[in-house]
């Protein structure tokens, strides 16, 4: 499967690309290493998190093939995606919009730098 990308949508990621990081598209529900203890809610939230190339990617064995490589997933976020996905940029609110062919997936999917992240905690 393939998701395509927006030139604004590459323009946001590239750069951890380039650093050497793996780009995870991640439905936070609650399950995975990167999901928080009690974070599911009732809504579909997805985000892409950047992590290093060593990172555990244990979780995220499912790969959608992209232009700036491959991203990962979860089997869990499989309901959610299908041959048309595409992710583009909001020009109103510069936030990632994930949809397909049918419908809006996410309107409003963050960035992470899992790095971040962890110098943080």
């Amino acid at each position: 499967m393939k998701i395509e990308l927006t030139n604004d949508a590459k323009s946001k990621l590239q750069s951890y690309v380039d650093a050497g990081k793996k780009i995870i598209l991640d439905l936070d529900d609650g399950l995975g290493r990167f999901s928080g203890e009690g974070d599911c809610a009732l809504i579909t939230k997805f985000r892409i998190i950047a992590v290093s190339a060593d990172e555990d990617l244990s979780d995220y064995k499912i790969t959608l093939d992209s232009d700036l490589g491959k991203i990962y997933y979860k089997q869990s976020a499989e309901d959610f995606l299908d041959d048309s996905l595409k992710l583009e940029v909001n020009p109103k609110t510069q936030l990632l919009v994930l949809k397909n062919a049918n419908e809006i997936i996410d309107n409003s999917v963050n960035i992470i730098d899992y790095d971040v992240v962890k110098a943080n905690a």
